[in-house]
């Protein structure tokens, strides 16, 4: 007798237990492809006669697809053992027959899990995102103008931005979480909707020599009175703090050290020795000036209409203008006051907390200091 161990023949109950076992594990593949299709809002339109056999779904909205419940639960796996649905097959180059189909020599198919329904999960998102615009919008400081046609057919407003370029964008918040690939939307930011959604502004804030003046207006309290564009061949309007109206082109200013061609004239800038707060009903605006400040105030009243002077203080001691506006712009930045135009113009409604802000630091770092409140 050998020493060989010898392999007993297979039972005729081992095989009636393995095929029990086997219709076991088919089961429980297809009570969990059953429970996976119902999470994922799908229901069986066909009969779940086995893990091999094609299946077809639909969703609420009516939308159908193929599956098989196998390459449905492990797509890898499945898609090595079962023969794709139709119209997701595509022909192998020379050389990668390996990757082939069981059963064929140059079709395959990419692997799919089942996932929901991708035209109701557009959808969803769809009705997300635009329900959230109003939020994008204050959260980039665009200001809603008005409803806007769409060449697109989804829903888009007329806006603009804090710089005054006015523009149409579809309402729609790209920053919505689980937005699908595709979809022509329009939008003028980025994919994950980084980025300032003024493509004009963008354009300056990439164009060296625009950058530059407008950090030498701010620099020189200078109010830009025109919207810029994002080109270097244009003329602005400036208000200096001393309330001089002057027309300057881009490439003409950055040759100057001051860019108010009356300043410029004499060679002195102006120190700010005034504090204002001006409105209109709709805007307020707390600014600074030198001299009496009239000139800047005839400005506001006839670019902006911000006629009604409620704080007017003259003759400041140097520096404490731009720490009165300093502590202002502060203030109402740290409580979530955004401006509506620019970086000094707000809404109406938060007059009182501008002047309460104001009259507080006259208060505290000026007590003697004479000054009457307008109203």
């Amino acid at each position: 007798m050998s020493d060989d161990t010898r392999t007993a023949a297979p039972l005729p109950e081992d095989a009636l237990r393995s095929a029990r076992l086997l219709a076991r594990a088919e089961a429980a593949v297809m009570a969990l492809f059953a429970t996976r299709a119902y999470e994922l809002g799908w229901t069986v339109r066909s009969k779940l006669s086995g893990i091999l056999d094609h299946v077809t779904l639909s969703c609420d909205a009516g939308h159908s697809t193929q599956v098989t419940p196998v390459t449905a639960l492990h797509p890898k796996l499945g898609s090595t053992i079962v023969r794709a649905p139709e119209g997701s097959v595509f022909l192998l180059e020379a050389g990668m027959e390996h990757m082939a189909m069981p059963g064929t020599r140059k079709l395959a198919a990419f692997p799919m899990a089942l996932e929901e329904c991708e035209h109701c999960a557009r959808k969803r998102w769809e009705e997300t995102a635009s329900a959230s615009f109003a939020a994008y919008a204050i959260e980039t400081d665009l200001r809603i103008l008005a409803d806007a046609a769409s060449v697109n057919g989804y829903p888009a407003k007329q806006v603009r931005c804090l710089h005054g370029h006015e523009f149409t964008i579809t309402a729609m918040n790209p920053r919505t979480p689980g937005r699908l690939p595709g979809g022509a939307y329009g939008f003028t930011t980025g994919s994950d909707g980084a980025g300032d959604p003024c493509v004009t502004c963008r354009g300056i804030s990439q164009t060296p020599k625009l950058v530059e003046f407008r950090r030498r207006a701010h620099e020189q309290d200078l109010m830009i009175l025109d919207v810029m564009s994002d080109h270097i061949l244009q003329t602005v309007r400036l208000c200096c703090v001393a309330g001089h109206l002057t027309s300057v082109g881009i490439n003409t200013g950055l040759k100057r050290e001051l860019l108010c061609a009356r300043c410029s004239g004499v060679g002195v800038r102006p120190e700010p020795t005034v504090y204002y707060v001006v409105t209109d009903g709709a805007m307020v605006k707390p600014g600074i000036s030198s001299g009496d400040g009239r000139g800047r105030l005839d400005t506001h009243r006839s670019q902006h209409g911000l006629g009604q002077v409620r704080r007017l203080i003259t003759d400041l001691p140097v520096g404490a203008a731009r720490d009165v506006e300093r502590h202002v712009l502060d203030c109402l930045a740290s409580q979530g006051i955004r401006p509506v135009m620019g970086s000094e113009y707000f809404r109406a409604a938060h007059t009182d907390r501008v002047l309460e802000l104001a009259d507080g630091w006259f208060a505290a770092n000026l007590p003697n200091f004479p000054w009457a409140a307008t109203t």
